[in-house]
C-alpha cells in the first residue's frame, strides 16, 4: 500500500495516471456548453437592463462555469442532462427579453449565431459542434486576443468557484455575478479590443480578492479563531469515513451526524486546515489526516478502508477507482458516486460500517498546520526589525519531491541577511518562518495582508515564489502585480490544468519569472 510503504505526497494524480491533460471530447463538450453559458449572460444582462434579475438562473450559471473541468467523471446522460437545464436557461431568459421589449415598444438587440439544441441532439453532435467552435474562435480572434481570452477565462472560473461556496450561506453577490456575467458576454463578439479583455481582467481579479475576504471571515466566524495544532498522520485500528476536498461546512455535516457513532473520521486534500480551526479540534471523532497532499485522490482513496466522501463544489478525479464506496453531497454526482440526499449521511455511515476498516493502523510523523496571532505578529515584527535584504515569500504548495529538491538547494544558497516565509516547504532554519495553510487561499491571504502590514508589498526586498500553480493563480498574480509587487517567480502548471502556450504568454505579458533552478533564480534576483 502506497500510503503504508512510501511517501504517497510524492506522487500525485498525473503521475499515477501517467498523463496531464485533457481529452478533446471532454474539451469539446466544455467549448459548446461555454457558448450556451456565455449566451445566457448576454440576455441576463440585457434584463437587468430593464431592472429583472434571474437569481436562480445565475446561481446556476456560476454552478456550472464552477465545475465545469470535472465534466470528464459524469455519465453521457447526466452531461446531456446539464446541457438540457442550461439550454432551457437560454431558451427562456431570451424569451422574457424579447417579450420586454415588445411590451416596452423598444428595439431588441438579438443575439445572431445562437448555438441550437434539439430534444434529440446526441453527445456526438455535440463533441461535432464543439470542435466546429473551437477552429472558429482561433481563426477570428489575433494572437494577443487568444490569450488575453484564456486569461479571462481562467478569472472567471475562479471567481465563479469561490462564489459557489458563499452560495451556500444565501448572500446576496449581486456585483461580483454580473461582472461574471460581463465577462462572460465578451466572448459573445469576436471584435472585442484587447483593452477590454484587459479592463475586465483586473476587475475579477479585484473580485476574487474580495471573495477571499469574505470566506475567511466566514471561516473564522463559523469555526472559531485559528489557533496553530499538531495534526496526526497516524492511522488506528477501527472502521473510518474519510471526506476529501476543501468543504468545511461538508466536513461539520458529517461529524455531527457521526458523533454518537464508533466511527474514525479522517480529513484528505485541502481540508487539512480543518485541525486549525477550534470547532474541529473538539470533536471526538475527528483522528487526523489522511495523505499528505492535495493532489493525490487516485492513491489515497484507493488505499483509504472505508467509506469516502468527496465534499460540495470539488473538481476530484476519481475516473480511474473502484467504485461503491465513493459519496458526495455535490447536487450532481460523477458516474458510480452516491449522492447525498437532504444531508441524510446515513448510507454513508452504513458503508463505513460494512467496510474492512483498518486492521492494525500505522504510526506516522504529525505536522503543525495553522498559527497563533499573537505569536504570528511577534515573528513578523522580528522579522521586519532585522531589516533583511531580501524577504522570499515561498508557497503555497503540495509538498513533491521537485520541491523538496529545489528549496534544499534554493536555501542552502540563500545570501546572508536574507529571510523567507514559507507557506510551504519547512527546511527547520533561524531565518525561514514557515505558515503551514494547507491551500487555503483565503487564510493565506488573511495572512499576507498581515504581513504587507508591517513589509508594504511593492517593496523591493519582497521576491515571491509561487510554487502551486491552479486556476487561482493567474486571479493572485495580477492581484499581486497590481499593488506593486516587483519579483514573482511562477512555477510550471499542468496542461489539465493551463494550457502551456497561455501560461508562456502570461509569463510574458505579466513579466513573470519561470522558477527554473535555484542558482539561476537566484542570480535573476542579483545574488
Amino acid at each position: 500500500m502506497f500510503y503504508n510503504s512510501f511517501k504517497s505526497n510524492e506522487y500525485n494524480n498525473c503521475t499515477a495516471k501517467g498523463a496531464c491533460s485533457v481529452s478533446p471530447n471532454i474539451s469539446s463538450m466544455q467549448e459548446v456548453m461555454f457558448i450556451i453559458l456565455r449566451q445566457i449572460s448576454y440576455y441576463l444582462l440585457k434584463l437587468m437592463e430593464f431592472n429583472i434579475y434571474k437569481n436562480e438562473i445565475i446561481k446556476d450559471l456560476i454552478f456550472e462555469i464552477s465545475v465545469i473541468d470535472g465534466a470528464k467523471d459524469l455519465s453521457e446522460a447526466q452531461i446531456l442532462n446539464s446541457f438540457s437545464k442550461q439550454y432551457l436557461n437560454l431558451v427562456n431568459c431570451r424569451k422574457e427579453y424579447l417579450n420586454i421589449c415588445k411590451e416596452s415598444k423598444v428595439n431588441c438587440d438579438d443575439l445572431k449565431n445562437l448555438i441550437k439544441l434539439y430534444p434529440k441532439t446526441s453527445l456526438a453532435a455535440i463533441l461535432k459542434k464543439g470542435d466546429k467552435e473551437f477552429i472558429h474562435k482561433y481563426k477570428k480572434l489575433n494572437f494577443n486576443q487568444k490569450y488575453y481570452a484564456e486569461i479571462l477565462l481562467a478569472l472567471i472560473k475562479s471567481v465563479s468557484i469561490n462564489l459557489s461556496n458563499l452560495y451556500e450561506q444565501n448572500s446576496d453577490f449581486y456585483s461580483i455575478s454580473k461582472e461574471v456575467l460581463a465577462g462572460l458576454n465578451l466572448f459573445n463578439s469576436y471584435k472585442v479590443p484587447t483593452e477590454k479583455f484587459k479592463a475586465q481582467m483586473y476587475i475579477l481579479a479585484k473580485c476574487d480578492v474580495k471573495l477571499l475576504d469574505l470566506i475567511s471571515n466566514s471561516q473564522i466566524s463559523n469555526f472559531g479563531e485559528l489557533i496553530q495544532g499538531k495534526v496526526s498522520f497516524s492511522t488506528r485500528p477501527n472502521k473510518a469515513i474519510l471526506v476529501s476536498g476543501s468543504n468545511l461546512e461538508d466536513l461539520k455535516l458529517v461529524l455531527e451526524n457521526v458523533k454518537n457513532e464508533d466511527l474514525d473520521v479522517y480529513t484528505n486534500g485541502n481540508l487539512l486546515i480543518s485541525h486549525a480551526f477550534p470547532y474541529f479540534n473538539n470533536s471526538r471523532n475527528l483522528i487526523g489526516h489522511y495523505g499528505n497532499g492535495s493532489l493525490n485522490t487516485i492513491l489515497d482513496f484507493a488505499t483509504f478502508p472505508g467509506a469516502i466522501l468527496l465534499t460540495k463544489n470539488e473538481a476530484q478525479n476519481i475516473e480511474y477507482l473502484y467504485r461503491g464506496r465513493l459519496f458526495t453531497t455535490d447536487d450532481i454526482a460523477p458516474k458510480g458516486v452516491v449522492k447525498i440526499e437532504n444531508n441524510n449521511f446515513t448510507p454513508l455511515i452504513e458503508s463505513a460500517k460494512q467496510a474492512k476498516g483498518f486492521a492494525k493502523g500505522q504510526q506516522r510523523a504529525s505536522t503543525i498546520v495553522g498559527y497563533n496571532d499573537q505569536a504570528l505578529e511577534k515573528e513578523i515584527n522580528k522579522i521586519a526589525n532585522l531589516n533583511p535584504e531580501k524577504i522570499f515569500i515561498i508557497g503555497h504548495t503540495e509538498i513533491t519531491i521537485e520541491v523538496k529538491d529545489y528549496f534544499k538547494k534554493f536555501f542552502s544558497l540563500m545570501p546572508q541577511n536574507t529571510y523567507a516565509i514559507s507557506f510551504s516547504y519547512d527546511p527547520k532554519l533561524n531565518n525561514v518562518l514557515t505558515i503551514n495553510l494547507a491551500n487555503d487561499y483565503a487564510l493565506i491571504y488573511r495572512t499576507l495582508n498581515k504581513i504587507f502590514e508591517k513589509i508594504p508589498i511593492d517593496s523591493d526586498k519582497l521576491a515571491f515564489f509561487l510554487t502551486k500553480c491552479d486556476v487561482n493563480s493567474l486571479s493572485n498574480i495580477i492581484n499581486l502585480k497590481n499593488k506593486g509587487a516587483k519579483n514573482i517567480f511562477l512555477s510550471d502548471c499542468p496542461p489539465l490544468v493551463i494550457n502551456p502556450a497561455i501560461l508562456h504568454a502570461f509569463t510574458k505579458l505579466f513579466e513573470i519569472n519561470k522558477i527554473t533552478n535555484p542558482k539561476d533564480d537566484l542570480a535573476l534576483l542579483g545574488y
